[in-house]
């Protein structure tokens, strides 16, 4: 299970539910699928529980999407919390490089799309990047920028 801590409520009249303090699978939830493909969470002992028709329930699948979360670098959920229900996630990683947390976009379907997901994902991601970063978290390979004349 993984459980928000914190949320923005949308503008929009149509808005996703608080899910503050409410727990759910970890395996059909953005932030959850985050959480398990970085190792910063275990998967409950026990059947993939369904929640909707496009819910993963197979874990050989679910390793699958892991893996495809670690490539890509943020997670997708489409429908498979609840219908009508679209969420991207990205890690938030602490000084030392683990994964602490995650962010996550969600809306409706009618309003998020797979179309638009990769500029949503494309933003989330740089959000928990710069809270990283924050966290004092340094990219490997990250250029240092240096003054003109500096030595």
């Amino acid at each position: 299970m993984v459980e928000q801590i914190a949320q923005v409520d949308s503008t929009y009249l149509i808005g996703g539910t608080n899910w503050v303090g409410r727990p759910v699978p970890s395996h059909c939830s953005a932030l959850g699928k985050v959480l398990l493909a970085y190792g910063a969470a275990q998967l409950s002992i026990g059947p993939l529980e369904r929640r909707t028709d496009k819910t993963i329930t197979s874990e050989a699948a679910l390793r699958t999407d892991l893996a495809t979360v670690r490539a890509r670098g943020y997670a997708v959920t489409d429908e498979e919390l609840e219908p009508g229900l679209i969420a991207v996630a990205a890690p938030i990683r602490g000084y030392d490089g683990a994964v602490i947390a995650a962010l996550s976009v969600s809306g409706p379907t009618t309003r998020m799309n797979r179309d638009g997901l990769p500029a949503v994902a494309g933003y989330c991601a740089e959000e928990a990047a710069a809270l990283s970063a924050v966290l004092g978290y340094r990219q490997r390979g990250a250029r240092q920028s240096r003054k003109v004349g500096a030595a």
